[in-house]
């Protein structure tokens, strides 16, 4: 498999697993595991034939809505009345962009930059009515649902929103008692997740929308929440449609642009939408081909190789400039010069003894490592390498040479050793044991370095 391929798999793979990571909490949306927090038929109808609870009122009576200004459109005004003529008793309070600015200014000045931020005014709408459900408690109602009966059994629980299809939960209706730790979390999170996905509909819903509270949702509840902090389910039924429904609809959605139009209308036309998808998948993989085919190219690799040549020149200039380039070498520069005297300089200087030593390991430095290993077989049939290692064996050891006019016995060279011992080899029995091989001459023993390199 060529290099190149297994970066682009790699890629693919940490692209993934990265996507698996920020798309976790939505997948966990596809389970619908909300019947387990549903509000039960005989909770919120005590005039059923089913038991009866008597449970008291936690939520305060009070009805939050929001618009922009106080003249609300006449489609909306029946069911804002209506919600007004059946609980008489309950605190009515609308809330206008300029009262909603002033309440964030003054109790959550910490989130007034968020707030201000915000592109779309629908984004500020949806985020006073977490805040002020916190701060107040009380229900808050679309002012498209309208109230066709009262809410009081929806008082008896802690915190309630509704179910949306196809899955979630929505934000149109909900109820809290003041400082619900769900709307705390909910009000904490608004501004980690303010972010431009580029489709309106999209950073709306994300961002401050029905899918923002949804996630907050599948967070909260995630590790389990005790029965006082529970957030229970109005099921659809219960929500509109039947005789026992809380609410009526009248047309809203007042926020939704033309990319809201066109993403609802793929769920009338999911086949096509499916044949769309695979298509933009095909033109990704061909995409992807032809980027593998140009990287694999020798076009590519000069391209690479050419940026990396200027970007190392920039580099070293750099190091230059600031005198840091001799850090890169290994060892400092050798004027060989004074290592190897010239033949001339040794008869010149013949009868100074200190000018006479020479350090002969430092020929093996000079000639470097790479020649200081040799490999030959050991015989014509034979194919097994023998490494000669000689020069490093040598160069562990200093070699001095004196002044010929000096003993022999003085001599600690383990060349002079080496040398003696083969000529007592090559000397016949009746030689004498007394007699000393002769000293080698220091040009000699330079030769006998060259033939063996």
């Amino acid at each position: 498999m060529k290099k190149e391929l297994k970066v682009i798999i790699w890629a693919h793979v940490a692209l993934v697993i990265y996507l698996l990571y920020l798309c976790f909490d939505l997948l966990t949306l596809i389970p619908d595991d909300m019947f387990s927090d549903a509000l039960l038929d005989f909770e919120i109808n005590p005039n059923s034939n089913g038991p009866k609870l008597n449970k008291p009122a936690i939520i305060p009576k009070i009805i939050h809505q929001t618009y922009k200004t106080t003249d609300v459109p006449d489609v909306w005004k029946q069911g804002q009345q209506a919600c007004i003529n059946l609980h008489p008793d309950y605190k009515y309070i609308l809330w206008t962009d300029e009262m909603a600015r002033e309440f964030i200014e003054e109790e959550y000045n910490w989130f007034l930059e968020t707030w201000d931020n915000y592109k779309y005014p629908i984004q500020r709408a949806d985020a006073i009515r977490y805040f002020v459900l916190f701060h107040y408690g009380g229900i808050y109602i679309d002012l498209d649902d309208g109230c066709r009966r009262k809410l009081d059994p929806l008082l008896t629980v802690p915190a309630f929103v509704r179910k949306t299809l196809p899955t979630g939960i929505s934000n149109d209706v909900m109820g809290s008692v003041p400082r619900h730790p769900f709307f705390l979390k909910v009000i904490e999170s608004l501004e980690k997740y303010q972010r431009n996905w580029f489709v309106p509909y999209i950073t709306i819903m994300i961002s401050t929308g029905p899918l923002f509270l949804s996630l907050i949702w599948k967070q909260f509840k995630r590790w389990g929440v005790p029965e006082a902090g529970k957030v229970r389910i109005l099921m659809p039924d219960q929500y509109k449609g039947t005789k026992n429904s809380y609410f009526t609809i009248a047309s809203g959605s007042s926020w939704h642009m033309g990319d809201a139009t066109f993403i609802k209308s793929l769920a009338n036309h999911l086949v096509l939408a499916v044949i769309g998808g695979f298509c933009i998948a095909l033109i990704i993989l061909a995409l992807e081909y032809l980027f593998y085919c140009f990287v694999s190219s020798s076009y590519f690799k000069k391209i690479v190789n050419k940026i990396f040549s200027i970007f190392w020149s920039i580099a070293m200039g750099f190091l230059r400039f600031l005198h840091l380039d001799k850090l890169l070498c290994d060892s400092p520069s050798t004027d060989y010069s004074e290592i190897l005297p010239s033949h001339k300089n040794n008869n010149n200087n013949n009868n100074n003894s200190d000018n006479n030593k020479t350090k002969l390991s430092s020929i093996f430095n000079i000639l470097g490592h790479h020649q200081s290993k040799i490999k030959r077989r050991a015989r014509k049939d034979s194919n097994l390498p023998i490494e000669i290692d000689i020069l490093d064996k040598l160069s562990d050891q200093t070699i001095i040479i004196e002044d010929h006019n000096k003993s022999t016995d003085n001599l600690l060279s383990p060349i002079n050793d080496i040398n003696e011992s083969n000529h007592s080899l090559s000397t016949p029995p009746s030689t004498p044991p007394s007699q000393k091989s002769k000293v080698l001459d220091p040009e000699a023993i330079m030769k006998m370095n060259d033939d063996l390199v």
